[in-house]
């Protein structure tokens, strides 16, 4: 059964950068505490590889697919960026 989402079930920008970033330093990169929404993630190690990755668990936690045209790499240089596809 499929239902409509409601307004609370989207999450709030701040909430979806918040979950990107815990994705992204515990499951993806290596990165220092100085690393934020603004932070470059090429310039951190994002790969080919790191990035398949962010998509497979952006996918699984939010429900999600970003379509190929959007995975620019402007689009993906920062978590606020990312943030903004989902």
């Amino acid at each position: 059964m499929n239902r409509l989402l409601t307004k609370m079930d989207i999450p709030s920008q701040s909430d979806k950068i918040n979950r990107l970033k815990e994705i992204i330093t515990g499951d993806i990169l290596e990165v220092g505490d100085d690393f934020n929404e603004f932070s470059n993630l090429h310039d951190a190690g994002l790969d080919s590889m790191a990035t398949m990755q962010l998509l497979i668990k952006i996918e699984q936690t939010f429900g999600v697919q970003i379509s190929a045209i959007k995975l620019t790499k402007e689009n993906l240089s920062t978590i606020d960026n990312l943030a903004r596809l989902i």
